[in-house]
């Protein structure tokens, strides 16, 4: 009896000293053998991390787009009037005639901070009409003056424009008021610009005859151009201003006056 009573305490050291246990395993050794039990539903102590939300990552990037803008032009002169004085008064414009363009075929964003703020620019063509409201010829003095003759008064002009256009290059400070979705938005920069050319379209009636006369020059406009401009909106919604801090024509070339753009956005960029 007591040799069974040792025997049976030696047994239970000895698998004490030689079980190892795993979640799902139990090994046990007696001499030379080994018994494997499996448990068939372990319980896991594997702690479960669950996944955190996607962060969106706002990185910049550079896209091909068609934007465009529609808009009014005016001219101010040197101390901010929109009437001109007795040195351009022939420069008067038909604002119903004075329309401009901008389409902007290429943009690139900079985020700062997420969506919130981000430097925006791109590439863009502008075509700035200005429509005159008096029957005259505008002319060239020798490159040295622009200047405008007035013409027979027989002669009304149904269409009397002089049109500059623009390779444009904008930059931005762009400020959301939310982070994924375009809301209520606001963006305030400059726009540099080029002169790719200009030209005067004239149109009259001359007896039966419908009188057409088109001719390009430089006009001594001036080959590079630079504006202030502000846009602000609500989604797709959005009005913008371009006010010209370059003259509209070389210095001591033609009168002084500044080009302004007011206007509606109607593809967004």
């Amino acid at each position: 009896m007591k040799a069974i009573i040792v025997s049976t305490i030696a047994l239970a050291l000895t698998i004490g000293a030689t079980a190892q246990t795993k979640p799902d395993t139990t090994n046990i050794s007696l001499g030379d053998k080994r018994i494997l039990i499996i448990d068939a539903n372990p319980k896991s102590d594997t702690l479960t991390v669950e996944p955190k939300d996607t962060v969106k990552e706002y990185k910049s990037e550079v896209s091909l787009v068609i934007g465009l803008d529609a808009g009014v032009n005016l001219l101010r002169t040197a101390n901010g009037s929109l009437t001109m004085d007795s040195t351009a008064n022939w420069l008067e414009l038909n604002n119903g005639r004075s329309l401009a363009w901008r389409m902007h075929v290429l943009a690139a964003n900079f985020p700062i901070y997420k969506n919130y703020i981000k430097i925006k620019t791109g590439l863009g063509f502008a075509w700035n009409g200005y429509g005159l409201k008096n029957d005259v010829t505008m002319q060239t003095r020798d490159s040295s003056a622009v200047y405008a003759t007035v013409v027979d008064s027989a002669i009304s002009y149904t269409k009397n424009k002089f049109r500059a256009s623009y390779m444009t290059v904008p930059l931005l400070l762009e400020l959301n008021s939310d982070k994924d979705e375009r809301e209520f938005h606001l963006s305030v920069g400059a726009i540099g610009g080029w002169n790719m050319g200009s030209l005067i379209r004239q149109k009259w009636q001359d007896g039966d005859h419908d009188m057409d006369y088109k001719h390009k020059g430089d006009f001594n406009v001036n080959p590079f151009t630079l504006d202030a401009t502000a846009r602000i909106g609500y989604k797709n919604f959005t009005l913008f201003a371009i006010y010209g801090l370059t003259p509209l024509f070389e210095k001591n070339k033609g009168p002084e006056v500044y080009p302004v753009t007011v206007g509606l956005q109607i593809i967004p960029w």
